[in-house]
C-alpha cells in the first residue's frame, strides 16, 4: 500500500485549522495545517504518526507526508520517524 492509496479524512477545526487522518494496519497518519503561535498569519503543516502501541512521532515545519504519494506506508513511517523533530516515540 502506498501513501496515495490511503483515505485521508478531512476535519475542519477552529480558526481555519484543518486536520486529515488516515488509518492503516492499526496505525494512523495525521496531517495538521494550523496557525502557529507567532501571529501575522504564519501557518505550519505537521505530519504525525501513531503506531500500534500508541507511540507518537511528529514532524513540524511544513512537512506533509501526502507530498510523497509513491512511498509505501512502511517507507512513509520510516520517513516520519527519521525526520521527527517535535515528538519521537512518546
Amino acid at each position: 500500500m502506498t501513501v496515495s492509496d490511503l483515505d485521508f479524512v478531512e476535519e475542519k477545526l477552529l480558526d481555519g485549522n484543518v486536520c486529515w487522518r488516515a488509518k492503516f494496519d492499526d496505525c494512523q497518519f495525521t496531517i495538521l495545517d494550523r496557525m502557529t503561535g507567532f501571529g501575522n498569519g504564519i501557518r505550519d503543516t505537521e505530519t504525525g504518526y501513531r503506531d500500534k502501541d500508541n507511540l507518537f512521532w511528529l514532524v513540524s515545519g511544513m512537512f506533509d507526508i501526502r507530498d510523497y504519494p509513491d512511498l509505501t506506508t512502511e517507507e512513509a513511517v520510516a520517513k516520519v520517524m527519521e525526520l521527527a523533530n517535535t515528538c519521537k516515540g512518546i
